[in-house]
């Protein structure tokens, strides 16, 4: 019975760690953080960009949904 309770919490361990996202780390000071909209999953074609930071308005263009990368660019 406690072998079987370990086997289930390692899997359900191992299977919440397969699926989480990486963490991204943020540079450090202060960075520009641009957000591009790409129409298909290969993002071969931006369709959009949001970004804000470095003491500027925030502002954006195109299209704001679709597969998404963030970027981050020093001021």
């Amino acid at each position: 019975m406690l072998r079987r309770g370990l086997v289930a919490a390692l899997l359900a361990a191992g299977l919440l760690a397969a699926t989480s996202a990486p963490a991204q780390a943020i540079p450090p000071g202060e960075s520009l953080i641009v957000i591009a909209y790409y129409s298909d999953a290969a993002k071969t074609q931006v369709i959009g960009q949001q970004w804000q930071g470095c003491g500027q308005p925030p502002g954006s263009w195109g299209t704001l949904a679709g597969y998404r990368t963030v970027f981050f660019t020093p001021c």
